[in-house]
Formats: C-alpha cells, sequence, structure tokens
C-alpha cells in the first residue's frame, strides 16, 4: 500500500474510533453498532463470538449498562491494502457500575477494518483482552 493510501487509512480508521468513543462515552449503543458491518464479529474475551450487528448493539448496550462509560483508544499500528485494514491498539475502559468504584482497566486490541459498500471503513471484526500492568 502506497504511503498515501496508508495515509487516508490512517484518517479514516482515526474518525471512526473518534465517533466510537464519542458515542460509546454518550452511552449511545446503536451508534458504536451502526460503526461495524452487517456481518461483524466481535469476540470479547472469556465470552461466546457476537455476530452481527443487532447482536453487537446489544452486546454493547449491556456493557454500558454494567458500568461501562468511556473508551480511549490508541492505534499502535495500521496496516493492509486499500480493502481491508488490521488495527492493533490499546484502550482504557472507564467502568463505574451506580452505586461503586471507578475502574480503568487497560486492553489490548486487534481491529480487521473493510470497505462498505459505500466506500467508507466498517469494523469488521473486533477482538481484545486484557493486558496487565506487568
Amino acid at each position: 500500500m502506497s504511503e498515501t493510501m496508508m495515509a487516508q487509512g490512517r484518517a479514516e480508521v482515526d474518525e471512526v474510533n473518534r465517533r466510537f468513543m464519542e458515542a460509546f462515552e454518550r452511552g449511545d449503543a446503536a451508534s458504536v453498532a451502526a460503526l461495524y458491518a452487517e456481518d461483524a464479529v466481535v469476540l470479547p474475551p472469556d465470552a461466546p463470538m457476537i455476530s452481527g450487528r443487532a447482536m453487537i448493539e446489544e452486546f454493547w448496550r449491556g456493557l454500558m449498562a454494567a458500568g461501562a462509560r468511556g473508551i480511549n483508544l490508541v492505534t499502535l499500528r495500521l496496516a493492509g491494502s486499500g480493502d481491508v485494514l488490521h488495527e492493533v491498539g490499546r484502550a482504557t475502559i472507564t467502568i463505574q457500575p451506580e452505586g461503586g468504584e471507578t475502574n480503568t482497566p487497560t486492553v489490548k486490541y486487534v481491529v480487521v477494518w473493510e470497505r462498505d459498500p459505500v466506500g467508507g471503513l466498517a469494523l469488521a471484526v473486533d477482538m481484545w483482552n486484557g493486558e496487565s500492568a506487568g
């Protein structure tokens, strides 16, 4: 992939990640899920695979209801071709259950991005797991 195309891909990933973080902070699971491809899969740690945008929305809604209040996504690596990119990153999630203390775990993630039918990037595969402090 040329430097110009990679720079464009990076700008697109940064923009979608910004929208993801903003929607997450608003508690808007529908807007978060809309950033995924219709047939996307989410692979959360220690849980079954979640397939399809409707189920992904339900997953994020449940996590938000359990106290997830915000997420900060940091892209560490981005590579691929024009239609498929893969991102490796780190995220900090703010969790504050009602009446509970705030917890901010850090996770590492891999996202596969694919072009949607209108040419934008959508999350196609989203997988993460915890990162220990040591």
